[in-house]
Order: C-alpha cells, then sequence, then structure tokens
C-alpha cells in the first residue's frame, strides 16, 4: 500500500467516525452502512507500517542564491517563515478553523522540520511532523494536503484558466490564499523564485520574470469576494460532501460549498424542496465563474412568495 493509500483510507475513517459520532445508537439503520464503510476502511489498513517521516525540498534561485554553495540567511530565514506560515494557514483552512483574523489554529501541529540542505540549486529539506500512529490522519493528513495545494497553486498560476484557479482555491480561506501570495511576493522583493519537489511532483518557476506574471493572479485585486443574497429552491444537500444546489426561478442551478459540520449539514437538509433565501459569499477569480459559500446555517430562510 502506497501513501496516498494509507491516507485516503485514514481520511475515510476520520470522517466516518465523526458522522457516527452524530448519529444516535438506537438509529440502526441509518448507521448501518457506515459501520460497514468505516469497518472496511480499518481493516484496508490494519498492520500497515507508514513510515515515521514524509520529506519536502523547497529550493531556490536568484540573486540570494550562491549556485549550490549556500544562500543568504537574512532571505532564508524569511522565506522558510512565509512559507511555513503559508502551509498551516491552508491546513487550518482545510480543517475549516481559519479565521479571518487572530492566530493560525493548531499551527505547532504543522511546523516543519529542516533536516539538511537540498542538493541541485540550493535550497532545504523540510520534513512534515512525526505522528503518532493513532494521531495519524489528524497530524499529518491536513499538512500533507497543504503541500500538495500550494503546489498545485504554483502550477495553475502559471498555466492554469482563472475557472481551474476558482476551483482550485475553493476550499480555501481568503487569509491563507494571501499566505500564499505573500511567500511569492518576498522573494519577487529579492529576485528569486522557487521550486517545491514533494510526494513524487516537482515544480519549479522558470525564473523571476515567470514568477512575475504569475504572483498578481492571487492578489486581492484579482479575487473579489462579495456577500450576495440568492432565492431559489434548495434542490440538493450533500452534508459530508459540504456541498448544495440551488435552483433560481430561472431554472439556473447554482451549486456551492459550506462551511457547515456534518450535524449542521443535516439541519440544512430540511429545506430541501423548499423555496429559501440564501446568503452567501461570492468569489471571484479574475474573469472565472462566481463561486459560493454558505458560511452559516443562519444565513439561510425559508423566502416570503410575494400575494
Amino acid at each position: 500500500m502506497n501513501r496516498a493509500e494509507y491516507l485516503w483510507y485514514s481520511s475515510e475513517i476520520s470522517t466516518l467516525e465523526s458522522i457516527l459520532k452524530e448519529i444516535p445508537e438506537q438509529n440502526v439503520i441509518e448507521r448501518l452502512g457506515y459501520e460497514s464503510r468505516l469497518n472496511d476502511a480499518r481493516d484496508a489498513i490494519a498492520g500497515v507500517v507508514m513510515p515515521d517521516s514524509h520529506r519536502l525540498r523547497l529550493t531556490f534561485r536568484g540573486k540570494p542564491v550562491k549556485e549550490t554553495y549556500g544562500i543568504h540567511a537574512d532571505f532564508a530565514g524569511l522565506a522558510l517563515e512565509k512559507f511555513t506560515t503559508a502551509v498551516a494557514a491552508i491546513a487550518a483552512s482545510l480543517k475549516g478553523k481559519l479565521g479571518d483574523k487572530g492566530r493560525i489554529p493548531e499551527r505547532q501541529q504543522n511546523q516543519l522540520l529542516v533536516v539538511g540542505p537540498a542538493l541541485g540549486s540550493f535550497g532545504f529539506e523540510l520534513e512534515l511532523p512525526v505522528a503518532d500512529e493513532k494521531k495519524f490522519f489528524e497530524e499529518i493528513r491536513f499538512t500533507d494536503e497543504s503541500i500538495k495545494k500550494i503546489q498545485a497553486i504554483f502550477q495553475t498560476i502559471t498555466a492554469g484558466t482563472d475557472e481551474e484557479l476558482s476551483e482550485l482555491i475553493d476550499e480555501v480561506h481568503h487569509r491563507a490564499v494571501t499566505n500564499v501570495y505573500d511567500f511569492l511576493e518576498f522573494q519577487l522583493q529579492y529576485e528569486a523564485w522557487c521550486g517545491l519537489d514533494f510526494d513524487g511532483h516537482v515544480f519549479r518557476f522558470q525564473n523571476a520574470e515567470q514568477l512575475k506574471k504569475s504572483a498578481p493572479r492571487l492578489a486581492k485585486s484579482n479575487i473579489v469576494e462579495i456577500d450576495t443574497c440568492l432565492e431559489g429552491t434548495l434542490i440538493g444537500v450533500m452534508p459530508q460532501e459540504r456541498r448544495f444546489e440551488l435552483e433560481l426561478a430561472d431554472g439556473n442551478i447554482k451549486k456551492g460549498r459550506t462551511d457547515l459540520i456534518f450535524y449542521e449539514g443535516k439541519q440544512l437538509s430540511k429545506y430541501i424542496t423548499k423555496d429559501v433565501k440564501m446568503t452567501l459569499r461570492e468569489i471571484r477569480v479574475g474573469q472565472g465563474n462566481p463561486r459560493y459559500i454558505l458560511e452559516s446555517l443562519e444565513n439561510v430562510v425559508p423566502a416570503v412568495k410575494d400575494n
């Protein structure tokens, strides 16, 4: 079993355990399917031992780098700080715990350890947190996903469409996107550019000019967020996936995600087939289509029909 498969089963176990906590024991039929999936997932990784560490290579080129010999200390220290902040922010965002202000939640759980230099262009080899076996999912999975998300963002801002970028950052809090942008802008100040090698995938900016053209796609001026009100018939709610579908009066269907926990998503389901008014966060990246986020159950109310 490879690491990706192990992480998938670990994620499945954690999700199913959370769902079952919300379903009363007496609801035997409702629990049956979830319990069966949980047992299958547990059996799949029973006895599997994964390595204690998982590493990535963060490398730099440009003015602060002296070929493969060294790197300016002031640049290196701040670059690492900004990168690890972006990793922690996205991890917290994926957990649904990142707010507009304040400290990044559970940042200590997402600390990266410098374990040596990365050869080639100069940089660093970093190790993800070492996890207790029983807490593997909680301590590792979101750090792992966060780094993959950052790598995908780098790839998309250089070669992807606005629509592809919108889809990619759909589940990421705007504050975390800003942290990624800050990391890139910091490099531009020093006329440097980075590469990221993780889990068998490698991305490297070609030069400072490519980074200069790509980074502004993550700037606040290119990502517009507003509150909007939509009215229609709620035709779909997926609590586990945190998704909803709303059919407007003209037949147009708007799809979006929610910040609701599973239990709140089940409560949202009571509005299925009913006319509602939803206050949503609308996000538009460049010329891409808008994305919609339901931030609270309080932002859904029955629609009042005119007589």
